[in-house]
């Protein structure tokens, strides 16, 4: 009452709105009997009172409590309290979930939410409920973390009514553990544990007035998990159901559903033609409730995924089999149909017997399908057997016994089904292990209420009074708990326990004692047990007997009062079935029905609970209830084991830790987010919501942190009383200054506790302080205002008004002025008028008299001239009458002569006509006349002929015009059609190629990398035969060598290298010169080719335009444009195809032909050389050399010009493969005549005379040195030319395949377009050619890059070549120079000497190690490379020395050594990130690696890499081997160790995130973090100042410094840091911004503030390190959602948050302003704005995918790009330090 004062706001009841709000229009007087109030709608009502106040009104909420995630928090806990709060949640929100206390409420929203993706789960993972909004996950990862942490049992126990959604929070529940559970080894667990879903919704799950999928059975899933290294891993499953509606299988009310399965078998009919199923209507057992169908359910669909989770649980197709044919069974026994019986010989009926037809259609299949007879299940459901004494008697049964025994028999049939299937799926989901933690998942039925209750009612509400109260007892627990925890005394809490209910049902003579007690009665009915309970429970208080009648009873439950029909109740409770239609089953045929029908009832969960050990202090409630033991004449009944399920159940919860999901159901249409006050106040006050409120209410449920509490009350002390460095003393004073009253508040050792109605009172006082300072403040600016508007008044009067008086005496003077101005100009101006006037009269005098004289004169003429004119017109007048008159008399005259003259002519023609009748007057007439008619006639006739053939000709020109202009048209619509077609499929044709193509190229390349293999182990072994050959023959030449002379000696082996020198130089300069000229001709053959494929496509409708767009770059060799010609028509291409394929290769023959004339040449020239210096021996070899070459010559001459007049191209690039490989098998034979001379010049050194040779032992080991040191020089140039030879060979050979498929795709393409274009006639859809026109487009461009690709490829090979050329040329300069020294200087003994000086004094960059040394190596790298000895070496270092050893494994052409030690860097490396590391060595190998793949790079084959390479570097390059494959695997392995380095920094950022951004308010002087109570003290203590070295944004720069620094000491590039900080800066965006996603709490204008201070410093440091502005793009999202939370939100604002939020998803946007928490003096944000904005941010075009997810992801890594960074340090300046130790192991050369 002491702030019922005027405008308070309290909550009056109402009838329709059950609470509505209103004002207080006065204020309270203590003993007054009314209340005057404004209620919401505006009309002023009185609200009568006691006199004593006790029934005042309850107060609302201050704004700042409304819409709380913990309905424990409000200030006024009370029932209409509790109700606003979630509507504003669920309804203006759109927030489901919502806490009390320990209880979450979810609300079914009826619609679809993005609240359960993996991004969800991520983000709840690791935090404790409260830190974020309420959520199913929450609680899940409450009970995951105390499983892992405690190692003990619990429990989630989801309720509600049916259709609340109880079903779908358990499912999510079992979702969030089997994703934060499972492992990549254990996905087949999390898989089968949430396939089992769909099979129980579609065998437990039925369709009713209140739900389309409610659970007709209650289900505890146990979800097991194993303890491996301290984490918790999803080991199974096992799953206990209760109390199966079996009922339902053979009845249901109107509006109703059987179970789905029958309804998706019926619906997969067609699947199982055996089964002889029809539509769902034609079945008695599911056309009874009227409603087959569920609105956007597809039952086939539901099918498919039924069978498909039985798959993955382990049912066989057997066993799915068998199922759908009991299924069906169960369908056909319920259209079994009964008919009357009559007397035999009367048609009396027979009351007490009924009959089956034998020919009954469902009978028959019942009994083939079930595999039983059908003759004995007919005869049990006509006929019972009751046993007696020492006899069984068969009586008949009637029409309703016998539908009775089919139903029975049709229900018990179902629940053996469903108990098989549970226990299949218990086998599948538990794989037997043992010591396993547990998380159960009860999903159950909630209180029901209907207008009819029966048997299923009276247990359901049992379970939930039995729940209830196991409910009750551990939130007072709780409570209890949490004072203790906080050190706080107070007294007991009363609070309501339904333990008397539970005696009624359970206590001997309870309800159910009575009713098995009833049911073992021989003549027990329902109306006499009825009358046993009235007379019998009448003692209990919650059992209350019927106004009239005696078939109902009433309990009193602990949320409503519920009248159950007792009709029904014995027999459900018995559950019989005969014992003969058992047997019958019993013996079936089918394997599944026996085992189904033979399984007994066993309660697991009751055995799980006897051997769980309760908890200590934990109360367990033991039920009171006698055991039964079940006989042959007494089996259990379906209460008394409904009783002991139920037992175990709370005994097995009661061993857990429980924790509580309370579904509600908004409304029963079904409709999103709509609100049904009356109905939801009912479900929260049924499922203990409204008691945990009461309870907490009842002690001190406001609770506030120190540091939150400081934060918003500090106002309300004096600031002597504040001391920012003990938060809780100042909270102290604060508290004890405003309420004097100590029994209304408790200081806890974390926590203030206070009483109901305190925070409101504080929040009064604080907002009239805020008030009263705000007043005080407004006052001081407006005063401020007001007078600075007055002074600058002031001075602008003054001002004006000095203006104003010059202005005046001005204007006085000017007019003073203007007077006597005016007084001369009045003189001047009337002498001027008085002159004028005169002037202009006299003018006008003279006017007058002119005019007049002219007037006179005009009409004298005019008199005259009218009389000359009347004479004229009489004249005329005159002269046309007589005329008239003359033709009058003239015409008379004519007409007398025509008839005079008729007459006559009529008299002659009479004559003539007479005269002509005459034969002789005939005959002279018409004398010729007969020909001429004749010939004029058939003139005519052909005229006619002609006539008529032009008529017919001009009307078919016309109708030809109108035809070729439709066909015009037509042809042009055809040909952009046809072009689009053969476009579409030329590129559907082409994918299709193109994927065939490269599988079998990939095949092919397998094959031919077997091959390669193969020859390459047969040529090893051919070399190894040919060394040792040497080797003999090389013993046995330095043993002639002892007997020879020195001089004869050196210079015979100077000869004989200097010919082998230049013989396999020659043959490498002829080799590298032919693959030139064959690169050429495959260049030329492959441009023709792009243009022959250009042409293709400029059939089709391509133009300039698009080829210009495409093809201007330079993609040719040396520069050369690409000559696609498209515009050229196809008969012309053709021809001018032929014409310039003929004459290019003529061009180039001509152009071989002379580069042969020139070898030829220069080989006569050298011929002549050799000639003058060498003997007749050599003269003959190289006479031979030259007709051989000449021969060569020829024959390529004879086969190019046959290729000429063939005009095939392939054949001749196969002809000069054949002739490549030729030339290397003479090049072989030659070696062989080679080592034949060279064995000839030993046996004639042989015949020189033994006294002749005089030779000194130190001059042999000169000779010796000088002749190895030849031969390696041979064997490295033999080696160069056979890798060229082969490199050039796989190249030709890549190239021809190349060809040949290019050659085959033009044919397809071509056959298809023709194909296409017939189909396009017909069937031309212009939207799909369009599609494919642009997929055509894609595909082009993508043949043009790869044609590309295979330029560059050749630009690369030509590369190579000139760099083989070069390393020749130098090779052969050494080799002559050492020549001719030695020649010069004789036979010297310096020779060993010069050598050995050259090579120490020149360096060459290499490390020689043994191939057994490699692990040794790498091992000593690893280990020896810490943090110290890393900053005191060359940044990469490592990756130096490697690619040292790597040139000598090339020097050597030990191929096997360079594959092992690039194979075994790369596992070392990747051991080294996947098991756990310092951050230092992830950072020092991440840079080691990128330099070693900038080494491979720059030495490599690649041109543009070694564009910036000095000589040196140019020769150091790698010659033998192309580590194109390693340089892709050490990439990946960059790739993985930067994913490694990201997570693993991600993982130290994580928890310093969010106090950093969020809860770090610099501006409040490192205090703690805002916002209200929250249930986890972790976040508000560490973000406070005494729990942290400084602010947390200094400590989250300072780690992104430490990193920095690291990366900079350990030879990072910039590159490369700034791409990692690009992905924490994005991983500190998504952590931030998620968290405030789900903090709709810290959702307010301070917030925005905040985060935009703690950016600005991340900001600052980004910059200060020059790094580029791109590593701040990831924060924008962040950065608009602090400008969000600080923008207006006015409708007129919409289109500017529009504009500002670019970055952010609409769902976002939205979750941000839902959340929003309003200020004091904030307007409020309606709901018509944010349809607005909803509309505006939809209409936006935003890039992202999935709009509907509020999150980001924090799993993503952006990509690492990796460039090529030159290195100018010289490789043989590299010295090996001594304290790595590796001196024993890699030696410098």
């Amino acid at each position: 009452s002491e702030i019922a004062s005027q405008g308070a706001k309290i909550w009056v009841p109402h009838v329709e709105q059950v609470w509505e709000s209103a004002t207080l229009e006065e204020n309270y007087r203590k003993g007054a009997g009314f209340l005057k109030i404004v209620t919401e709608s505006g009309s002023l009502r009185e609200v009568k009172l006691k006199a004593d106040g006790s029934d005042l009104p309850p107060l609302r909420n201050p704004a700042i409590l409304v819409g709380q995630n913990d309905l424990t928090t409000l200030s006024y806990l009370h029932e209409p309290g509790v109700l606003h709060n979630l509507r504003v949640r669920f309804c203006e929100r759109q927030i489901i979930y919502t806490y009390c206390g320990i209880i979450l409420v979810a609300i079914n929203p009826y619609a679809e939410m993005p609240l359960y993706g993996p991004s969800i789960i991520r983000a709840y993972r690791g935090h404790a409920m409260g830190d974020l909004e309420p959520h199913i996950f929450a609680l899940a990862e409450e009970a995951y973390t105390k499983l892992e942490r405690e190692n003990c049992n619990l429990s989630i126990i989801v309720s509600g009514e049916s259709g609340a959604g109880k079903t779908v929070s358990a499912k999510y529940a079992m979702r969030y553990f089997a994703a934060v559970g499972g492992s990549e080894s254990e996905t087949q667990v999390e898989r089968k544990v949430l396939a089992s879903s769909p099979i129980m919704e579609a065998f437990g799950n039925a369709k009713t007035t209140r739900n389309d999928n409610s659970s007709r059975f209650g289900k505890f899933t146990k979800l097991l998990f194993r303890n491996q290294m301290g984490v918790m891993y999803l080991q199974g499953a096992t799953m206990h159901t209760y109390l199966l509606e079996k009922s339902r299988v053979v009845y249901q009310a109107q509006g109703e559903r059987n179970y789905h399965i029958f309804y998706q078998l019926c619906a997969a009919r067609a699947k199982y033609p055996e089964l002889v199923l029809d539509h769902q209507d034609k079945f008695q057992f599911l056309n009874m409730g009227g409603a087959p169908e569920i609105e956007r359910v597809s039952d086939a669909d539901q099918f498919n995924e039924t069978v498909q989770a039985m798959t993955v649980l382990g049912f066989s197709i057997q066993q799915i089999a068998d199922i759908v044919k009991i299924l069906a069974g169960i369908l056909h026994l319920g259209n079994i149909e009964v008919s009357k019986k009559f007397n035999e010989g009367s048609e009396e009926e027979d009351t007490d017997s009924c009959d089956i037809s034998h020919n009954n259609i469902h009978l028959q299949i019942t009994g083939d399908l079930l595999r039983v007879k059908a003759e004995d299940l007919r005869r049990w459901l006509l006929m019972r057997k009751i046993e007696s004494v020492n006899e069984y008697v068969l009586i008949p049964n009637s029409i309703e016994a016998a539908e009775a025994a089919r139903d029975a028999l049709a229900k018990h049939i179902y629940a053996k089904l469903f108990q098989y299937i549970v226990g299949v799926l218990n086998k599948s989901l538990n794989n037997g292990s043992k010591q396993c933690s547990f998380i159960g998942v009860l999903d159950i039925y909630g209180f029901e209420t209907f207008e009819v209750n029966s048997f299923e009612q009276f247990c359901i509400n049992y379970a939930n009074e039995k729940l209830q109260q196991q409910f009750n007892q551990h939130v007072f627990k709780l409570e209890q708990e949490e004072y203790l925890k906080e050190g706080i005394t107070w007294t007991m809490i009363d609070f309501y326990d339904n333990q008397p209910c539970i005696d009624l049902i359970e206590s001997r003579l309870g309800v159910l004692d009575l009713l098995d007690e009833e049911c073992r009665m021989p003549k027990g009915s329902d109306e006499s047990w009825a009358g046993k309970l009235i007379g019998k429970c009448s003692k209990f208080p919650h059992f209350e007997k019927p106004r009239f009648g005696t078939t109902s009873f009433f309990i009193k439950h602990f949320s409503d009062t519920v009248e159950y029909d007792v009709n029904g109740f014995l027999e459900k409770n018995r559950d019989t079935v005969s014992k003969e239609l058992t047997q019958v089953l019993g013996e079936s045929n089918m394997s599944l029905v026996k085992q189904v029908m033979t399984l007994e009832e066993i309660d697991y969960l009751s055995v799980d609970s006897a051997k769980a050990s309760t908890l200590g202090g934990r109360v367990v409630i033991s039920a009171g209830r006698k055991q039964v033991v079940p006989s042959k004449q007494h089996r259990k009944t379906v209460g008394s084991q409904f009783q002991e399920s139920l037992a175990s159940l709370i005994s097995t919860l009661h061993a857990t830790t429980p924790h509580y999901v309370r579904c509600i159901k908004p409304n029963d249409e079904k409709i999103a987010f709509k609100w049904e006050t009356s109905k939801i106040i009912q479900q929260l006050r049924a499922c203990g919501v409204l008691e945990t409120v009461r309870i907490s209410a009842a002690g001190f449920p406001s609770r506030w942190l120190y540091p939150d509490f400081y934060m918003r009350y500090q106002l309300l002390a004096y600031r002597s009383k504040i001391d920012k460095n003990d938060m809780k003393q100042s909270c102290r004073n604060i508290v004890t200054k405003w309420i004097q009253d100590e029994d209304k508040y408790r200081f806890g050792n974390t926590q203030i506790f206070f009483r109901a109605g305190q925070v409101a009172f504080l929040e009064q006082v604080r907002a009239n302080l805020r008030k009263k300072y705000i007043t005080v403040v407004q006052s001081v600016v407006r005063r401020f205002i007001h007078r600075r508007r007055f002074l600058r008044l002031q001075k602008v009067i003054n001002g004006i008004q000095r203006h104003a008086r010059g202005f005046l005496a001005r204007q006085r003077v000017q007019k003073m002025r203007e007077a006597r101005a005016g007084l001369i100009l009045s003189k001047y101006a009337k002498g001027w008028l008085c002159r004028r006037r005169y002037l202009r009269l006299r003018h006008s005098i003279a006017g007058i008299q002119t005019y007049a004289r002219g007037m006179m004169a005009r009409s004298k003429f005019n008199a005259m001239r009218d009389h000359y004119r009347a004479v004229q017109i009489q004249r005329f007048v005159r002269g046309v009458l007589a005329r008239r008159a003359y033709q009058k008399r003239r015409k008379d005259i004519i007409i007398c002569q025509a008839a005079v003259r008729r007459f006559l002519a009529r008299r002659k023609f009479k004559s003539m006509k007479t005269e002509a009748k005459t034969i002789l007057h005939m005959e002279k007439k018409y004398v010729g006349l007969e020909n001429k008619i004749i010939s004029m006639q058939q003139r005519i006739d052909e005229l006619n002929r002609d006539n008529s053939n032009l008529k017919h000709k001009t009307s078919e020109i016309s109708v030809l015009k109108m035809k070729l202009e439709l066909k015009k048209n037509l042809e042009g619509e055809f040909k952009n059609v046809k072009a689009a077609c053969q476009d579409k499929d030329k590129l559907i044709e082409a994918l299709n190629k193109q994927l065939e193509a490269e599988r079998d190229e990939k095949m092919q390349l397998l094959e031919e990398n077997g091959h390669a293999q193969e020859e390459w182990v047969s040529q090893k072994q051919q070399w190894l035969l040919e060394n040792e050959e040497l080797r003999r023959q090389v013993d046995q030449m330095i043993e002639l060598a002892k007997n020879a002379e020195v001089s004869q000696r050196t210079q015979e082996d100077r000869m004989l290298a200097e010919i082998d020198n230049k013989e396999l130089n020659e043959a490498y300069q002829r080799a590298i010169k032919d693959k030139e000229v064959i690169e050429n001709e495959n260049y030329m053959m492959k441009e023709e080719l792009s243009r022959l494929t250009a042409g293709n496509f400029s059939l089709h409708g391509r133009t300039a335009s698009n080829a210009s767009s495409q093809n201007e770059d330079d993609v040719g060799y040396a520069s050369a444009k690409n000559t696609l010609d498209i515009n050229r028509p196809p008969d012309l291409l053709n021809k001018n195809y032929m014409y310039t394929d003929s004459t290019s290769l003529v061009v180039k023959l001509r152009a071989i032909l002379e580069e042969e004339k020139q070898k030829h040449k220069y080989l006569q020239e050298q011929y002549l050389k050799l000639a003058s210096r060498h003997k007749p021996t050599e003269d003959s070899f190289r006479v031979s050399e030259l007709e051989v070459e000449n021969e060569k010559l020829r024959s390529e001459y004879d086969q190019l010009r046959t290729s000429i007049k063939h005009g095939v191209e392939i054949n001749e690039l196969n002809a000069q493969h054949a002739a490549l490989q030729e030339e290397v098998r003479r090049r072989r034979e030659e070696c062989i005549q080679l080592k034949a001379v060279l064995l000839q010049q030993s046996q004639s050194m042989r015949s020189l005379e033994p006294e002749s040779l005089q030779l000194r032992g130190n001059d042999v080991n000169e000779l010796m040195e000088a002749f190895h040191s030849q031969k390696l020089i041979n064997r490295q140039l033999e080696s160069e030319l056979k890798a060229i030879t082969e490199e050039h060979n796989s190249k030709l050979m890549e190239m021809t395949q190349d060809i040949e498929r290019l050659n085959n795709e033009k044919e397809d393409l071509q056959q298809v377009i023709f194909e296409s274009i017939d189909e396009s006639e017909e069937t031309a859809n212009m939207d799909t050619l369009k599609q494919n026109d642009r997929y055509l487009r894609r595909e082009l461009q993508k043949a043009v890059s790869q044609f590309l690709l295979v330029q560059e490829e050749l630009k690369l090979a030509n590369a190579k070549l000139k760099a083989y050329r070069q390393d020749g040329g130098q090779l052969e300069h050494k080799l002559e120079e050492e020549m001719s020294r030695n020649k010069a200087n004789g036979p010297s003994s310096d020779v060993g000497a010069n050598v050995t000086k050259q090579k120490s004094q020149n360096p060459q960059g290499l490390m020689q190690f043994h191939s057994s040394d490699l692990d040794k190596i790498l091992q000593r790298l690893l280990n020896a490379l810490t943090p110290r000895t890393v900053v005191g070496l060359l940044p990469g270092f490592p990756a130096y020395l490697i690619f040292m050893c790597i040139r000598y494994t090339d020097l050597t052409n030990a191929d096997d050594d360079v594959r092992e030690l690039l194979s075994k860097f790369v596992i070392q490396i990747k051991k080294m990130h996947r098991t756990p590391h310092p951050i230092e060595n992830r950072v020092i190998w991440l840079v080691n690696s990128i330099t070693l793949l900038n080494l491979l790079k720059q030495y490599g084959d690649v041109e543009e890499y070694v564009q910036f390479n000095t000589e040196k570097q140019n020769q150091q390059q790698l010659k033998n081997f192309n580590l194109f494959e390693y340089r892709r695997v050490i990439l990946d392995l960059i790739v993985n160790l930067y994913q490694a380095l990201i997570m693993q920094i991600q993982g130290l950022l994580d928890p310093k995130i969010v106090p950093a951004i969020l809860n770090n308010d610099e501006i409040q002087r490192g205090r703690s973090a805002h916002g209200m109570r929250s249930r986890a003290t972790s976040i508000g203590a560490g973000s406070s100042p005494e729990h942290g070295g400084g602010p947390a944004w200094k400590q989250l720069i300072g780690q992104l410094e430490h990193f920095y620094k690291q990366f900079q000491h350990f030879g990072l590039s910039n590159c490369y840091a700034e791409q990692i900080f690009r992905q924490l800066l994005y991983f500190v965006c998504a952590v931030a911004l998620n968290y405030l996603m789900l903090r709709g709490d810290i959702c307010m204008w301070e917030t925005g503030m905040i985060i935009r201070y703690n950016l600005g410093c991340i900001e600052d440091w980004v910059r200060s390190k020059k790094m580029s502005n791109d590593v701040l793009v990831p924060l924008a999202p962040l950065n608009q959602v602090s400008q969000l939370l600080q923008s207006r939100k006015s409708e007129q604002d919409v289109q500017t948050i529009c504009d500002l939020c670019t970055s952010l998803s609409t769902a976002q946007v939205l979750k941000v302003m839902k959340s929003y928490k309003l200020d004091d003096y904030e307007s409020e944000i309606t709901n018509v704005f944010l349809e607005k904005l909803t509309k505006e941010l939809n209409a936006r075009q935003m890039p992202t995918s999935n709009s509907d997810e509020f999150t980001i992801d924090q799993k993503f890594i952006q990509p690492f790009k990796v460039v090529f960074k030159y290195s100018d340090i010289k490789l043989e300046d590299i010295e090996l330090p001594s304290h790595l130790n590796l001196d024993e192991f890699l030696t410098k050369i």
